[in-house]
């Protein structure tokens, strides 16, 4: 939720760290997306088999197929900025009140790409959608939950927010490229989970 919801408050403090030596959470260089229709899911041991997304790409089931991105240059993944009130007189000590995240906006190129695969993604315009990351290292960038249920979520894109760019022409010295952007719900990286490495996620392609 954007809202910081702070009533009733816990009777006491959440832990937070409770191992010593955590192995440490870094998501990398994100180089392939896909995009599947919100609400679908798999199983996290599933989602680590080729078999799996053999299915998912090839699928004609109406929520289950997957569809995946030519590989994206540029990644700009922010954090959300906070939605502040006051300052200076406005409030005590001049300090802002800050009642959440707003949506961070997120941006890739796809460069010299076939613009009819461009074409093809300018229709995910008009769904409503979840994102999965493959990042440099064959890892998939998930969300572990969804509704309090554990499992193998995409992260919601904000409906409303997808836009592929026309092609803009590099010249002399730049790859032509298309923009790729949208929009991510504030707090969408609570639930973000990277899996374990895999020999086939930044191969696939869609039949």
């Amino acid at each position: 939720m954007s809202l910081s919801i702070c009533c009733p408050l816990t009777s006491y403090l959440i832990s937070a760290v409770t191992t010593l030596n955590p192995c440490p959470s870094d998501v990398g260089q994100i180089q392939k997306i896909v995009f599947w229709r919100t609400s679908n899911t798999i199983s996290v041991a599933s989602a680590v088999q080729s078999t799996t997304w053999t299915r998912l790409l090839a699928s004609t089931a109406a929520g289950a197929k997957a569809l995946v991105t030519p590989f994206v240059h540029n990644p700009d993944i922010p954090a959300g900025d906070p939605r502040e009130y006051g300052g200076g007189n406005e409030t005590r000590w001049g300090a802002p009140l800050r009642k959440g995240a707003q949506s961070p906006v997120l941006t890739f190129s796809m460069m010299a790409e076939d613009q009819d695969v461009i074409t093809n993604l300018k229709y995910l315009r008009c769904e409503a959608l979840d994102v999965i990351f493959i990042n440099e290292a064959n890892q998939f960038v998930y969300a572990d939950a969804q509704n309090g249920t554990a499992g193998f979520y995409g992260f919601e894109v904000v409906p409303g927010s997808l836009f592929i760019g026309d092609k803009k022409i590099g010249g002399f010295e730049e790859w032509d490229a298309n923009l790729l952007q949208f929009n991510l719900k504030p707090n969408w990286s609570d639930t973000l989970e990277v899996s374990t490495e895999t020999a086939f996620a930044l191969s696939m392609v869609n039949t």
